[in-house]
């Protein structure tokens, strides 16, 4: 394909996407009440949203909206994992900071102080640490994209104290414009009613009449409190000429720690008093770039598998990088899903730069290092950890299958998290989808036995070396987001059998297989390597020079009972090469799926967890164009194959919560 159809291509494919509902720029919702448009995370979060939203859908009056619309881990140094839940709503943002406290307390679900940390410019991310992001250049109020309408930015200036108690009762007159500019209504045009109400010394500033009568509506839910919802105010009341609807008027606007309200006199008096879509600014705002920084990771990685029954494996793993966050850093973090398996994973030692260094786990799977001493920004450090891993005898991609000998290497490498919006993106284990999100590194890696053990070994990365008895394999993987491997002794050596390897347009096929399943791994590789040509002339070409297609072994464990995509590589349950590739099937299009996955996963290094519209849901609409460009006989038997009957699709903003 030429370059400007292949443009063209990937623009509407991200189109296709986007029109779907992308978390990076969130419609506003229209979901009916009850339908919230992802799972709660947590149930307290969902008994504080049905506790105040109540009939808020047929009223108009939500408090949160009607559902959470992204849910994540953020940074925050002070919590017990040095991260905390939160879910996002169209009116504000749930958090969960100590998972360990009394959950009948009111403030066990917090509400964020988004409008501060929007007006102030600073994240926090930490009780006494923050984010320097700069005040939120998003609307306060009316349609999105009014250019007239002034922003959190406009409202910065009016944080300190102006009014006394001395004002309740006097009309609200002040009308702030865009970029800060303060002139008044006309004399007369004011609204009857919208006075200024009681002082609050807290933050001096006066409350307007008609919020301060809201949130005392004898009709608020029980349980209702101003101070966990709204926070005190921030700013006076401000009338403000925005686009609503697409007409233009003046709605009166008062900013809140964690809330705004806006009161429209052009409503219906049961909806004049609104909460303001703070959680969707705020969202905007500190994700509409992730300020991820490249951290140049490398890593040069021992790993010395053992003998039958057990295959015990010694990891010997040193990873160099550079501070590129602009901040010093005191710690690293390491995400270790094989810690999560009690008996698996054992650290022997860790150290930086040769100086012994203090660990601890968080969340179970992500190992904290202490480095030495604050590093500084574009300063390297050198992490050297030594570990014994014991592989669980389930199969699949994290275990190892006794009865066949094959011992899959997925996610087992201790591997630097991204940093991102001000702190370390780390996550607690999750059984569904990928196993971590991680920065992009480069990995020299060498597996060998440690009996002199003839073994055949397959994964990500090119093949550096590999000795003529078969006992050591090197391998080297530039600028891939982690690194899986399947080591067997019974496996057809892809580099000596005829027919184990393959093209896939300019790409090496190399296939791994026990002698029993060759013809069915090579009806694989003939599924394969045509999808891997097409993907690469149609969305961009393939960005490594070879490609693994790999069993994995029986998996024993539901959660691990499906093929699995990692840098470079396809993983096959072998349970699932009895079934055939009968054209239009699943069986038959998971491959296509899985090769279409390098790149979304590998390339764009997408956090599955949160934003599987940028792997998964991408991943299955190019495949559905394969098949449809390739195979329009098949292509609705496929279709219904792939979305499992109707209504089994989930929205694309969904996160695995």
């Amino acid at each position: 394909m030429k370059r400007a159809n292949r443009t063209a291509f990937i623009f509407s494919l991200l189109l296709a996407v986007l029109a779907s509902g992308s978390p990076l720029l969130p419609p506003t919702s229209q979901a009916a009440p009850g339908a919230p448009l992802e799972g709660f995370a947590n149930v307290a979060f969902r008994a504080r949203w049905q506790r105040d939203e109540r009939d808020a859908g047929g009223t108009g009056r939500w408090l949160w909206g009607p559902g959470p619309f992204y849910t994540d881990y953020e940074p925050y140094a002070d919590a017990a994992e040095g991260n905390h839940l939160v879910q996002y709503f169209d009116k504000g943002r749930m958090e969960l900071n100590d998972p360990s406290a009394n959950p009948a307390s009111p403030w066990y679900v917090t509400s964020g102080l988004l409008v501060h940390e929007m007006v102030t410019g600073k994240a926090q991310t930490g009780n006494a640490t923050t984010y320097n992001i700069g005040p939120a250049q998003v609307a306060v109020a009316g349609d999105g994209g009014d250019a007239n309408a002034p922003t959190y930015a406009d409202f910065a200036p009016l944080l300190p104290a102006k009014k006394t108690a001395g004002v309740q009762g006097i009309a609200v007159r002040d009308v702030l414009g865009r970029h800060g500019a303060i002139t008044q209504l006309v004399a007369g045009a004011e609204p009857a009613g919208v006075t200024f109400g009681p002082f609050e010394p807290q933050t001096g500033h006066n409350w307007a009449d008609p919020f301060w009568t809201y949130v005392h509506d004898p009709a608020r839910p029980g349980g209702f409190d101003a101070l966990q919802t709204l926070g005190y105010p921030i700013t006076d009341p401000y009338w403000v000429h925005v686009t609503v609807s697409g007409k233009a008027l003046y709605v009166l606007v008062q900013l809140f720690e964690r809330r705004a309200l806006t009161f429209n006199p052009a409503n219906p008096p049961a909806t004049q008093v609104e909460m303001g879509n703070v959680g969707r600014h705020y969202f905007q705002w500190r994700y509409a770039n992730r300020h991820q920084a490249s951290l140049t990771a490398q890593y040069d990685v021992q790993i010395a598998v053992g003998p039958t029954p057990l295959r015990a494996t010694q990891v010997d793993q040193k990873l160099e990088f550079t501070n590129t966050t602009g901040q010093p850093l005191s710690t690293a973090i390491l995400h270790t899903p094989w810690h999560n398996w009690e008996g698996v994973f054992t650290l022997r030692g860790a150290d930086v730069g040769g100086a012994a260094a203090q660990t601890r786990w968080r969340n179970g799977i992500n190992l904290e290092v202490t480095l030495p001493r604050a590093l500084a920004p574009g300063a390297s450090a050198t992490v050297h950890l030594a570990f014994s891993l014991k592989p669980r005898p389930v199969g699949g991609r994290t275990g190892y299958d006794r009865d066949n000998d094959i011992l899959c290497l997925g996610d087992m490498l201790p591997t630097l998290v991204p940093w991102e919006n001000g702190g370390w993106a780390s996550y607690p284990y999750s059984d569904l989808g990928d196993l971590g999100y991680y920065t992009t590194g480069s990995y020299n890696v060498q597996i060998s036995s440690t009996g002199g053990e003839k073994l055949i070994v397959g994964g990500t990365g090119n093949i550096a070396s590999v000795d003529t008895a078969r006992t050591r394999w090197q391998f080297s993987a530039p600028n891939v987001r982690d690194v899986a491997y399947v080591v067997s002794p019974r496996f057809l050596d892809p580099l000596t059998q005829p027919g184990m390897s393959g093209k896939g347009g300019s790409t090496q096929i190399l296939v791994y297989s026990l002698p029993g399943h060759r013809a069915a791994m090579t009806r694989q590789l003939a599924l394969v390597g045509p999808a891997l040509d097409w993907y690469s002339r149609n969305v961009g070409p393939y960005p490594f020079s070879t490609y693994t297609l790999a069993e994995m072994g029986v998996p024993l464990e539901r959660t691990d009972n499906y093929a699995q995509e990692y840098p470079m590589a396809y993983f096959v349950p072998s349970g699932w090469l009895s079934l055939g590739n009968t054209p239009g099937t699943w069986t038959w299009y998971t491959p296509f799926h899985e090769v279409g996955h390098q790149w979304f996963y590998s390339t764009v290094g997408s956090n599955q967890l949160t934003e599987p519209c940028l792997d998964e849901a991408m991943t299955t609409y190019i495949t559905t164009e394969y098949v449809r460009a390739n195979f329009p006989a098949q292509y609705s038997q496929s279709w219904a194959s792939m979305t499992k009957g109707a209504g089994a699709a989930k929205p694309v903003s969904s996160g695995v919560f």
